[in-house]
């Protein structure tokens, strides 16, 4: 009778700590945002973005994403307007869900179809490099964009893309360095934010150009963190404007997270795994020392996207 009486105690103590537990199990279960991002772009979403799923399951653990780059290579905003207009299936439409084992790849898709694939709480847009210097080659198709997409997805925050600017020495920069490239991106960037209904920034082309006054610019294998003068090399390129990326969107469902704190490195055999969209070259072996100058190179940026953080060499 007595073992009796003390397992029926142990229960009732067992059940009382549960009930008690029950209400923080569930807040912490409602604190863990679904992520469910969208981008529409070109070539340099792929730098941006194919990285950012697994950096953001790696700051926050137990999150879910679903994450989607519609892109063509070299789009302007002028082309992504005229292909939702004639609704043209010219996209490549790349997705991952938390769950999946890589990146998967759907072709020829449309934009309305890519936005109603999902229930996006973010769409990220960003114009073509060559012509993110030039303001006057954004309106009137940002303002037509951002005006078509709020309809079709009227919860979702739109979001801009800062990109990065080519490297030293390539020849699409014309008679125009790399930091005054980099500038004149931060300018439209800025009356992107001013003047339109975009409401997040994502300083990515700033963290790159504060690494480029690091010991980093010595990876690509065109230097300058690139491939081919433009698009980054895969590894810690990617890597730097991704962290960018989680901590901006994570901070719109208001998750405070530290990318100085990534454990994520990147290596062929990683990347290939999980077959991130259009790879450019294979990731260069990095020291810690790297990742965590990485780090602190997009965290420059998130505090500072508007100036250079410059490291004397």
């Amino acid at each position: 009778m007595k073992d009796r009486l003390l397992i029926s105690r142990c229960r009732a103590c067992v059940l009382a700590f549960l009930l008690c537990l029950s209400p923080y199990l569930w807040a912490q279960q409602e604190q863990t945002p679904k992520v469910r991002v969208l981008s529409i772009g070109n070539s340099f979403s792929r730098d941006a973005f194919s990285y950012v799923p697994f950096i953001i399951e790696d700051l926050v653990p137990g999150v879910e994403v679903d994450w989607g780059i519609m892109y063509i290579g070299g789009c302007s905003l002028e082309k992504h307007w005229n292909n939702w207009v004639e609704q043209k299936p010219d996209y490549q439409f790349d997705r991952f869900r938390t769950g999946d084992a890589h990146w998967g790849l759907q072709k020829n898709v449309t934009l309305q179809q890519a936005l109603g694939a999902g229930e996006w709480d973010i769409i990220i847009l960003q114009q073509q490099s060559a012509r993110s210097r030039y303001y006057d080659t954004y309106q009137p198709y940002l303002d037509q964009l951002l005006e078509v997409l709020q309809k079709a997805c009227p919860n979702a925050t739109p979001a801009w893309l800062m990109t990065q600017a080519y490297g030293t020495g390539y020849e699409r920069l014309g008679e125009m360095s790399s930091d005054e490239m980099w500038a004149r991106i931060n300018v439209t960037s800025q009356r992107v934010m001013d003047e339109t209904r975009t409401r997040l920034l994502i300083p990515a082309g700033t963290a790159i150009q504060n690494a480029r006054y690091t010991a980093l610019d010595r990876f690509g294998k065109a230097g300058h963190l690139v491939y081919d003068g433009y698009h980054l090399h895969e590894g810690i390129a990617p890597f730097i404007e991704g962290l960018c990326v989680a901590q901006v969107v994570m901070k719109h469902y208001g998750v405070e997270v530290d990318v100085q704190k990534s454990r994520l490195r990147i290596t062929p055999e990683w990347r290939k795994e999980r077959r991130t969209p259009e790879p450019h070259g294979e990731p260069e072996e990095a020291t810690e020392e790297d990742y965590a100058t990485a780090m602190r190179c997009a965290k420059w940026a998130l505090d500072s996207p508007w100036q250079l953080t410059v490291v004397e060499q």
